[in-house]
Protein backbone atom coordinates (compact mmCIF):
# COMPACT_ATOMS: atom_id res chain seq x y z
CA UNK A 1 0.00 0.00 0.00
CA UNK A 2 1.67 3.24 -1.11
CA UNK A 3 2.05 6.39 0.99
CA UNK A 4 -0.49 8.34 -1.06
CA UNK A 5 -3.17 5.65 -0.77
CA UNK A 6 -2.60 5.28 2.98
CA UNK A 7 -3.61 8.90 3.55
CA UNK A 8 -6.96 8.56 1.83
CA UNK A 9 -10.14 7.88 3.80
CA UNK A 10 -12.58 5.87 1.75
CA UNK A 11 -16.21 5.95 2.71
CA UNK A 12 -19.00 3.94 1.14
CA UNK A 13 -22.37 5.71 1.18
CA UNK A 14 -25.50 3.78 0.29
CA UNK A 15 -29.16 4.39 0.98
CA UNK A 16 -31.47 1.86 2.63
CA UNK A 17 -28.59 -0.27 3.88
CA UNK A 18 -30.35 -1.34 7.04
CA UNK A 19 -32.23 -4.02 5.13
CA UNK A 20 -29.05 -5.57 3.71
CA UNK A 21 -27.63 -8.78 5.12
CA UNK A 22 -24.12 -7.33 5.17
CA UNK A 23 -22.60 -4.14 3.81
CA UNK A 24 -19.44 -2.07 3.96
CA UNK A 25 -20.00 1.19 5.83
CA UNK A 26 -16.50 2.57 5.33
CA UNK A 27 -12.95 1.47 4.71
CA UNK A 28 -9.61 3.20 4.98
CA UNK A 29 -5.93 3.12 5.78
CA UNK A 30 -4.13 5.78 7.80
CA UNK A 31 -0.69 6.62 9.08
CA UNK A 32 -1.66 8.50 12.24
CA UNK A 33 0.14 11.51 13.62
CA UNK A 34 1.54 11.26 17.19
CA UNK A 35 -1.25 10.99 19.81
CA UNK A 36 -3.95 11.16 17.13
CA UNK A 37 -7.13 9.54 18.38
CA UNK A 38 -10.90 9.25 18.29
CA UNK A 39 -13.41 9.24 21.13
CA UNK A 40 -14.62 8.56 23.60
CA UNK A 41 -17.75 7.93 21.57
CA UNK A 42 -19.91 5.26 19.97
CA UNK A 43 -20.34 3.95 16.45
CA UNK A 44 -23.58 2.61 14.99
CA UNK A 45 -21.76 -0.20 13.18
CA UNK A 46 -18.92 -2.69 13.65
CA UNK A 47 -15.44 -1.27 13.08
CA UNK A 48 -12.48 -3.63 12.61
CA UNK A 49 -8.92 -2.24 12.66
CA UNK A 50 -5.64 -4.03 11.98
CA UNK A 51 -2.40 -2.41 13.11
CA UNK A 52 0.16 -2.43 10.29
CA UNK A 53 2.94 -0.63 12.14
CA UNK A 54 3.58 1.37 15.30
CA UNK A 55 1.70 1.36 18.59
CA UNK A 56 -1.47 2.70 20.13
CA UNK A 57 -4.16 2.23 22.76
CA UNK A 58 -7.71 0.94 22.34
CA UNK A 59 -10.24 1.35 25.16
CA UNK A 60 -13.58 -0.48 25.07
CA UNK A 61 -16.02 -0.89 27.96
CA UNK A 62 -13.47 0.75 30.28
CA UNK A 63 -10.83 -1.86 29.46
CA UNK A 64 -7.50 -0.64 28.06
CA UNK A 65 -5.56 -2.58 25.41
CA UNK A 66 -2.00 -1.55 24.52
CA UNK A 67 -1.57 -2.66 20.93
CA UNK A 68 1.22 -2.91 18.37
CA UNK A 69 1.89 -4.01 14.79
CA UNK A 70 0.10 -7.27 13.99
CA UNK A 71 -2.77 -6.75 16.44
CA UNK A 72 -6.43 -6.48 15.43
CA UNK A 73 -9.21 -4.79 17.39
CA UNK A 74 -12.98 -4.63 16.96
CA UNK A 75 -15.33 -1.86 18.06
CA UNK A 76 -18.90 -3.01 18.63
CA UNK A 77 -21.96 -0.92 17.72
CA UNK A 78 -23.30 1.39 20.43
CA UNK A 79 -20.33 0.62 22.71
CA UNK A 80 -18.23 3.47 24.12
CA UNK A 81 -14.73 3.31 22.66
CA UNK A 82 -11.59 5.42 22.49
CA UNK A 83 -8.44 4.75 20.50
CA UNK A 84 -5.26 6.79 20.26
CA UNK A 85 -1.89 6.53 18.53
CA UNK A 86 1.31 6.36 20.56
CA UNK A 87 3.07 9.70 21.03
CA UNK A 88 6.48 8.35 19.96
CA UNK A 89 5.66 5.49 17.62
CA UNK A 90 2.19 6.26 16.21
CA UNK A 91 0.41 3.43 14.56
CA UNK A 92 -0.67 2.89 11.00
CA UNK A 93 -3.79 0.83 10.50
CA UNK A 94 -6.24 -0.40 7.90
CA UNK A 95 -9.89 -0.76 8.76
CA UNK A 96 -13.38 -1.63 7.61
CA UNK A 97 -16.65 -0.49 9.12
CA UNK A 98 -19.60 -2.76 8.40
CA UNK A 99 -23.18 -3.52 9.39
CA UNK A 100 -26.25 -5.40 8.20
CA UNK A 101 -28.98 -7.65 9.50
CA UNK A 102 -26.61 -10.63 9.77
CA UNK A 103 -23.45 -8.81 10.91
CA UNK A 104 -23.93 -9.49 14.63
CA UNK A 105 -24.73 -13.15 13.98
CA UNK A 106 -21.58 -13.60 11.92
CA UNK A 107 -19.38 -11.89 14.50
CA UNK A 108 -20.84 -14.03 17.29
CA UNK A 109 -19.30 -17.04 15.54
CA UNK A 110 -15.78 -15.61 15.73
CA UNK A 111 -13.42 -15.42 18.70
CA UNK A 112 -13.78 -11.65 18.92
CA UNK A 113 -16.23 -10.72 21.68
CA UNK A 114 -17.33 -7.59 23.50
CA UNK A 115 -15.41 -8.87 26.54
CA UNK A 116 -12.25 -9.57 24.51
CA UNK A 117 -12.37 -7.56 21.26
CA UNK A 118 -8.67 -7.99 20.41
CA UNK A 119 -6.50 -10.46 18.50
CA UNK A 120 -2.88 -10.03 19.62
CA UNK A 121 -0.79 -10.94 16.60
CA UNK A 122 -3.13 -13.75 15.63
CA UNK A 123 -3.52 -14.48 11.89
CA UNK A 124 -1.89 -11.11 11.29
CA UNK A 125 -0.86 -11.55 7.67
CA UNK A 126 -4.18 -13.05 6.58
CA UNK A 127 -6.33 -10.42 8.31
CA UNK A 128 -4.22 -7.58 6.93
CA UNK A 129 -4.40 -8.97 3.40
CA UNK A 130 -8.17 -9.44 3.55
CA UNK A 131 -8.71 -5.92 4.90
CA UNK A 132 -6.46 -4.41 2.26
CA UNK A 133 -8.43 -6.20 -0.46
CA UNK A 134 -11.61 -4.53 0.79
CA UNK A 135 -9.84 -1.17 0.87
CA UNK A 136 -8.38 -1.61 -2.62
CA UNK A 137 -11.75 -2.55 -4.13
CA UNK A 138 -13.44 0.65 -2.93
CA UNK A 139 -15.58 2.44 -5.49
CA UNK A 140 -19.02 3.83 -6.12
CA UNK A 141 -20.09 1.71 -9.08
CA UNK A 142 -22.39 -1.31 -8.67
CA UNK A 143 -19.56 -3.68 -9.58
CA UNK A 144 -17.19 -2.12 -7.04
CA UNK A 145 -19.86 -2.21 -4.35
CA UNK A 146 -20.46 -5.90 -5.00
CA UNK A 147 -16.73 -6.60 -4.93
CA UNK A 148 -16.32 -4.79 -1.61
CA UNK A 149 -19.19 -6.77 -0.10
CA UNK A 150 -17.83 -10.04 -1.49
CA UNK A 151 -14.44 -9.34 0.09
CA UNK A 152 -16.09 -8.43 3.37
CA UNK A 153 -17.79 -11.83 3.31
CA UNK A 154 -14.37 -13.41 2.68
CA UNK A 155 -12.96 -11.63 5.73
CA UNK A 156 -15.80 -12.70 8.02
CA UNK A 157 -15.70 -16.23 6.63
CA UNK A 158 -12.00 -16.36 7.55
CA UNK A 159 -12.69 -15.12 11.08
CA UNK A 160 -15.45 -17.70 11.53
CA UNK A 161 -13.43 -20.52 9.98
CA UNK A 162 -10.40 -19.87 12.18
CA UNK A 163 -12.40 -19.47 15.40
CA UNK A 164 -10.86 -21.60 18.12
CA UNK A 165 -13.94 -21.74 20.33
CA UNK A 166 -13.04 -18.80 22.50
CA UNK A 167 -10.19 -18.53 24.98
CA UNK A 168 -10.00 -21.59 27.17
CA UNK A 169 -13.17 -23.37 26.11
CA UNK A 170 -15.42 -24.47 23.33
CA UNK A 171 -18.40 -22.57 22.10
CA UNK A 172 -21.87 -23.93 22.70
CA UNK A 173 -23.03 -26.10 19.80
CA UNK A 174 -25.63 -24.50 17.55
CA UNK A 175 -29.23 -25.28 18.50
CA UNK A 176 -30.34 -28.04 16.12
CA UNK A 177 -33.95 -26.83 16.27
CA UNK A 178 -32.93 -23.34 15.20
CA UNK A 179 -30.76 -24.71 12.40
CA UNK A 180 -33.61 -26.87 11.10
CA UNK A 181 -36.17 -24.08 11.48
CA UNK A 182 -33.90 -21.70 9.56
CA UNK A 183 -33.61 -24.29 6.81
CA UNK A 184 -37.40 -24.57 6.63
CA UNK A 185 -37.84 -20.79 6.42
CA UNK A 186 -35.32 -20.58 3.56
CA UNK A 187 -36.38 -23.71 1.63
CA UNK A 188 -40.08 -24.23 2.44
CA UNK A 189 -41.01 -24.34 -1.27
CA UNK A 190 -38.79 -27.40 -1.86
CA UNK A 191 -39.36 -31.03 -0.77
CA UNK A 192 -38.38 -31.35 2.92
CA UNK A 193 -38.44 -34.40 5.16
CA UNK A 194 -37.88 -34.64 8.90
CA UNK A 195 -35.12 -37.16 8.21
CA UNK A 196 -33.44 -34.65 5.93
CA UNK A 197 -33.73 -31.92 8.55
CA UNK A 198 -32.17 -34.18 11.17
CA UNK A 199 -29.27 -34.98 8.84
CA UNK A 200 -28.82 -31.28 8.06
CA UNK A 201 -28.67 -30.46 11.79
CA UNK A 202 -26.40 -33.49 12.46
CA UNK A 203 -28.70 -35.02 15.07
CA UNK A 204 -31.00 -38.01 15.32
CA UNK A 205 -34.67 -37.84 14.42
CA UNK A 206 -35.65 -38.20 18.10
CA UNK A 207 -33.21 -35.48 19.24
CA UNK A 208 -34.58 -33.04 16.68
CA UNK A 209 -38.14 -33.82 17.76
CA UNK A 210 -37.31 -33.17 21.43
CA UNK A 211 -35.54 -29.89 20.67
CA UNK A 212 -38.44 -28.67 18.52
CA UNK A 213 -40.97 -29.51 21.20
CA UNK A 214 -38.90 -27.65 23.80
CA UNK A 215 -38.26 -24.55 21.69
CA UNK A 216 -41.40 -24.26 19.52
CA UNK A 217 -43.93 -26.45 21.37
CA UNK A 218 -44.56 -28.39 18.17
CA UNK A 219 -42.90 -31.11 16.11
CA UNK A 220 -40.65 -30.37 13.12
CA UNK A 221 -43.36 -31.72 10.81
CA UNK A 222 -45.99 -29.41 12.30
CA UNK A 223 -43.61 -26.43 12.15
CA UNK A 224 -43.03 -27.09 8.44
CA UNK A 225 -46.75 -27.43 7.78
CA UNK A 226 -47.73 -24.26 9.64
CA UNK A 227 -44.94 -22.20 8.08
CA UNK A 228 -46.03 -23.27 4.59
CA UNK A 229 -49.63 -22.41 5.42
CA UNK A 230 -48.60 -18.96 6.68
CA UNK A 231 -46.74 -18.31 3.43
CA UNK A 232 -49.85 -19.46 1.55
CA UNK A 233 -51.99 -17.03 3.57
CA UNK A 234 -49.76 -14.15 2.50
CA UNK A 235 -50.15 -15.12 -1.16
CA UNK A 236 -53.90 -15.66 -0.88
CA UNK A 237 -54.36 -12.26 0.74
CA UNK A 238 -52.16 -10.27 -1.61
CA UNK A 239 -52.29 -11.94 -5.04
CA UNK A 240 -54.78 -13.35 -7.49
CA UNK A 241 -52.89 -16.60 -8.08
CA UNK A 242 -54.85 -19.82 -8.37
CA UNK A 243 -55.02 -22.38 -5.56
CA UNK A 244 -52.79 -24.73 -7.55
CA UNK A 245 -50.21 -22.02 -8.18
CA UNK A 246 -50.11 -21.13 -4.49
CA UNK A 247 -50.01 -24.80 -3.51
CA UNK A 248 -46.94 -25.34 -5.72
CA UNK A 249 -45.33 -22.12 -4.50
CA UNK A 250 -45.33 -23.15 -0.84
CA UNK A 251 -44.14 -26.73 -1.27
CA UNK A 252 -47.34 -28.78 -1.73
CA UNK A 253 -47.32 -31.01 -4.79
CA UNK A 254 -50.99 -31.98 -4.39
CA UNK A 255 -53.47 -29.04 -4.32
CA UNK A 256 -56.16 -31.24 -2.76
CA UNK A 257 -53.87 -32.15 0.14
CA UNK A 258 -52.93 -28.48 0.41
CA UNK A 259 -56.61 -27.52 0.74
CA UNK A 260 -57.20 -30.14 3.44
CA UNK A 261 -54.07 -29.10 5.35
CA UNK A 262 -54.98 -25.43 5.05
CA UNK A 263 -58.46 -26.01 6.48
CA UNK A 264 -56.98 -28.12 9.28
CA UNK A 265 -54.74 -25.22 10.33
CA UNK A 266 -56.94 -22.19 9.55
CA UNK A 267 -60.45 -23.61 9.89
CA UNK A 268 -61.48 -22.41 6.41
CA UNK A 269 -60.59 -23.43 2.89
CA UNK A 270 -57.97 -21.49 0.91
CA UNK A 271 -60.71 -20.04 -1.31
CA UNK A 272 -62.76 -18.91 1.70
CA UNK A 273 -59.64 -17.33 3.22
CA UNK A 274 -58.92 -15.45 0.00
CA UNK A 275 -62.53 -14.23 -0.22
CA UNK A 276 -62.45 -13.06 3.39
CA UNK A 277 -59.19 -11.23 2.81
CA UNK A 278 -60.59 -9.60 -0.33
CA UNK A 279 -63.78 -8.54 1.50
CA UNK A 280 -61.71 -7.10 4.30
CA UNK A 281 -59.65 -5.03 1.86
CA UNK A 282 -62.77 -3.76 0.11
CA UNK A 283 -64.38 -2.82 3.44
CA UNK A 284 -61.23 -0.99 4.48
CA UNK A 285 -61.16 0.89 1.18
CA UNK A 286 -64.80 1.86 1.67
CA UNK A 287 -64.07 3.22 5.13
CA UNK A 288 -61.20 5.27 3.73
CA UNK A 289 -63.51 6.79 1.12
CA UNK A 290 -66.08 7.71 3.79
CA UNK A 291 -63.39 9.29 5.96
CA UNK A 292 -61.87 11.27 3.07
CA UNK A 293 -62.95 14.92 2.96
CA UNK A 294 -65.10 15.79 -0.04
CA UNK A 295 -63.55 18.00 -2.64
CA UNK A 296 -65.15 21.42 -3.19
Amino acid sequence: MNEHASSIYKHSLKLERRTASLYVQNTGCQQCSPSYGWGPGVRNHFLLHHVIAGKGVFISRDTRYDLQAGDTFLAYPDTTIHYCADARDPWEYVWVGFGGLDAASYMSQTDLTEEEPVYRGRDSGDIRALLEKIYESYGTSAAESLEMTARLYQLLAFLVRTAQGGRGGGREAPDCALLAAEYIVNHYETPITVEGLAAYASVSHSSLYRRFMKRFQMSPKRFLLEYRIERACALLASTGHSIQEISNSVGFEDPFYFSRAFKDVKGVSPRQYANQARSGREAAMGEDEVKSPSMI
